[in-house]
């Protein structure tokens, strides 16, 4: 399994560039970063992280068709990739958070990926491209450079369309926050339903899960407040999805008191609704999001996705209480990387007499 983490732009710039660095040195196969809305730039960031690394991978997770129009990203990672060829990837989801910007949102977001892929795809080819989507909308355009690296072109979801849109377009498909095996089973279920449709098989695309997690010192020590806030929102994403799946992802510990607020909740993202989403969501749905526990569960944890066909994990690292990001990274390559990890060769240390 390749293990990769993420970044989601909340630390200073030259702290990122330091955690990359750190990531390449540890043996990470890959840092990603997430496009959220209102942090940090990742074009930018990653652009400064490919001055300072060789090997290590980059790419944007999860970026959307409809937050910037397809034909721009497609320039600027065209852009990005020639400045490390081989070694980014473009991770795109349906997208989230559209309430500060009122003139967008995503309606039909199967429909809005489809055209947004095939427009990028197109335009990396060299073509002109006159596309009259029904989401998205371009005229006889092109790239006024041949690019020189294409990116890999990754679709990301929890909900059986876009799953399905993975299987069936993605070079790769990442599965959001499913940590065990009924969530991965799940996936695969609809992502088997693309790669029928597009006669494809398994071989022809890379299976990704992300994670959230957290290296705990005793097995019954408490999750810690940061995760269960990645959690929620992850959660709270893909609410219809998640509700649904509750049964089947939980262990009977699913409160009545749980069930009525999934319902009855305003659709909204305000502190209030989040932290009791947090107060009242089960241990067994954190679990079933995260991997969460001592360096041996997590090591476990990691080696039961990759027995369920997940070829590689990508990391959202929290620390716990005390704890820096940089001092986890440094945990999971010292204690769980050699254990379950694809990692670069590198010569041995020879003694000098």
């Amino acid at each position: 399994m390749r293990i990769s983490v993420c970044s989601l732009g909340e630390e200073t710039n030259v702290r990122f560039l330091e955690q990359v660095k750190l990531a390449e040195q540890l043996g990470f196969h890959a840092f990603m970063h997430a496009d959220e809305k209102w942090t940090r730039d990742p074009y930018v960031r990653i652009a400064a992280a490919t001055r300072m690394t060789s090997r290590i991978g980059f790419g944007f997770c999860v970026t959307d068709p409809y937050t910037r129009h397809p034909a721009l990203s497609a320039q600027a990672c065209a852009t990005l990739a020639e400045l490390c060829p081989g070694r980014l990837r473009v991770v795109m989801g349906a997208g989230s958070h559209f309430e500060t910007l009122p003139t967008i949102s995503n309606p039909k977001p199967v429909k809005g990926i489809r055209e947004g892929i095939g427009l990028m795809r197109a335009l990396w080819k060299g073509e002109r491209v006159t596309l009259d989507g029904e989401l998205i909308k371009f005229k006889a355009g092109k790239l006024d450079f041949d690019p020189q690296a294409i990116p890999e072109m990754y679709v990301a979801s929890r909900s059986p369309l876009i799953l399905a849109l993975g299987g069936e377009i993605g070079e790769g498909v990442l599965i959001g926050s499913f940590a065990t095996a009924p969530g991965i089973e799940y996936a695969k279920g609809h992502i088997q339903t693309g790669l029928t449709r597009a006669n494809r098989t398994w071989k022809d695309i890379q299976l990704c899960s992300w994670v959230y997690v957290t290296i705990l010192d005793r097995e019954d020590e408490e999750i810690p407040d940061n995760i269960k806030r990645g959690m929620s929102h992850a959660f709270w994403s893909s609410r219809k999805t998640m509700t649904e799946m509750v049964d089947k992802l939980s262990d009977d510990d699913v409160t009545h008191e749980f069930r009525k607020f999934l319902h009855e909740a305003p659709h909204e993202w305000s502190p209030e609704v989040m932290a009791e989403l947090r107060r009242q969501m089960p241990r067994s749905i954190f679990n079933t999001m995260s991997v969460v526990g001592t360096a041996k569960q997590v090591i476990a944890r990691l080696q039961s996705l990759a027995a369920a066909g997940i070829q590689e994990t990508i990391m959202w690292p929290f620390p716990k209480p005390g704890q820096e990001v940089e001092d986890l990274l440094i945990q999971l390559g010292h204690e769980v990387l050699p254990h379950v990890a694809e990692r670069p060769k590198r010569e041995a240390y020879r003694l000098v007499d």
